[in-house]
């Protein structure tokens, strides 16, 4: 049966974008307000596509280095759930609580799947074509905004945001603002506008959808994001100038030093130095401060804290919404450091962040080189920027796009293709076995087009 190319098929390109498309538009706060998180099964229309792919054709290319992403990604949120069973038995938490805390990471699961579904069919264009999606969503979203307040309105509400740097009495005076304020997506377009602008060299239209991406960005311009897009540009830019073998230890002092500034982080909170702080320099809040002194009664700094288990927060503070003892009108806790460190206590945090920064950093650049591991550094740490302040370490879209953007960019083949031999030498043994089997994929290739004109001509 003919192998059909799916990185370059009209119709599954189309297919994937269109669910991607789908799901995004579930972020519309109509949508959203009526379906919550459902919209998203809809992005599993991507995995059912690469099944029926893979059935259709019997072509298991990629399969054993899509599997190995799948097992790294996937451990870390087993681990999360795991431990979490332990603390809740501990407590003698009700089944019906476990099974609510264990099905808030279900979309996670699906969100995997969906990146393996999209690494298997697009390899390097995987990350493109999801971006191409999302974009799609949000500027569909912006436009239905525009309609409430007219072409004229929204384009001024947008300069007026600009202008004022995403003040909170801007955003929340104006009807079109909060219409197209999506935090998840925001969020990631920042992701993009760092891939586009250094990773994504084998992109001819990479600045296309850098400016793209940077105005989606801008358009629901979050204060946090915007710090932590400088903080992975520069990153990006030292990395870029250290040789490999430099890069290698860079990334990985670089994990280390994440994991030491989290437990740093996480003491100025409980002392209150942290919002001393911003109060004293007049930064907004917004009612962060109520939150983390509330939840600062329900964990201690030491490694006798245990934890409560996964979505403690947001239990807690939902089960006080409408109550006397309501603390702010919120029930996210607005920090995910904080949140996983009450969560997982203080043995769990350290096993997980070690997983997520620590152990995942060196899986890539043993098994993906360190271009890869300092894509994956790059990127992460413009989210940890946005975890300090924010809840979004389990948003879908976000953890997503940080997922398959090191993935894609692992089979981007303007990467793989060094023109010194010393680089070469450098690069890991699986980065040097898919190099020589991509070489070998491109002479069958060229081979195979001049038996075919050798046949037309002797014809």
């Amino acid at each position: 049966m003919e192998i059909i190319y799916t990185k370059n098929s009209k119709l599954y390109v189309g297919l994937y974008i269109f669910f991607i498309f789908c799901a995004a538009m579930g972020d519309w706060k109509v949508l959203n307000d009526a379906l919550g998180g459902l919209p998203k099964i809809v992005s599993a229309g991507a995995v059912g596509v690469a099944f029926i792919y893979v059935l259709w054709t019997g072509n298991f290319k990629n399969v054993k280095t899509i599997f190995h992403f799948f097992v790294m990604y996937v451990s870390v949120i087993v681990g999360i759930i795991l431990w979490s069973v332990i603390l809740w038995i501990l407590d003698f938490q009700t089944i019906s609580y476990i099974i609510k805390g264990s099905s808030k990471l279900s979309f996670q699961f699906l969100n995997i799947l969906v990146v393996i579904a999209a690494g298997y069919m697009f390899e390097e264009k995987a990350a493109t074509y999801t971006f191409l999606g999302l974009a799609a969503g949000n500027l569909m979203i912006i436009l239905l905004g525009a309609v409430t307040t007219g072409i004229g309105g929204a384009i001024s509400d947008m300069i007026k945001n600009l202008t004022s740097f995403g003040a909170s009495d801007v955003v929340e005076n104006s009807k079109f603002i909060r219409a197209i304020e999506i935090h998840d997506i925001t969020f990631v377009m920042g992701v993009y506008v760092i891939y586009y602008l250094f990773y994504c060299h084998g992109e001819k239209r990479r600045f296309i959808y850098a400016g793209l991406a940077l105005f989606l960005f801008m358009a629901g311009l979050k204060r946090i994001a915007f710090m932590g897009m400088l903080l992975a540009m520069v990153y990006a830019a030292f990395s870029a100038w250290l040789s490999p073998k430099s890069q290698a230890r860079w990334v990985t002092i670089t994990s280390l030093c994440v994991v030491a500034f989290c437990y740093y982080y996480l003491s100025i909170i409980h002392s209150g130095a942290f919002t001393a702080f911003l109060e004293e320099h007049d930064i907004e809040l917004m009612g962060r401060e109520k939150i983390y002194d509330f939840i600062s009664n329900f964990y201690t700094l030491s490694p006798s804290y245990r934890g409560k288990g996964y979505e403690f927060c947001v239990e807690l503070l939902r089960s006080m919404k409408g109550t006397k003892d309501q603390v702010v009108n919120i029930t996210a806790v607005h920090n995910d450091i904080l949140k996983m460190y009450v969560e997982l206590g203080f043995w769990g945090f350290f096993l997980w962040i070690m997983g997520y920064y620590v152990y995942q950093t060196h899986w890539f650049i043993t098994r993906c080189g360190q271009k890869t591991a300092v894509c994956f550094m790059t990127i992460n740490l413009y989210m940890l920027v946005s975890y300090l302040t924010d809840n979004n370490m389990f948003y879908y879209w976000s953890s997503m796009s940080i997922r398959i953007i090191p993935l894609a960019f692992f089979f981007d083949p303007i990467k793989e293709m060094p023109l010194k031999i010393k680089d070469i030498d450098e690069m890991s043994k699986f980065e040097r076995k898919l190099r020589a089997k991509r070489e070998k994929a491109v002479q069958q290739r060229k081979e195979g087009w001049l038996n075919e004109y050798s046949e037309i001509g002797e014809e």
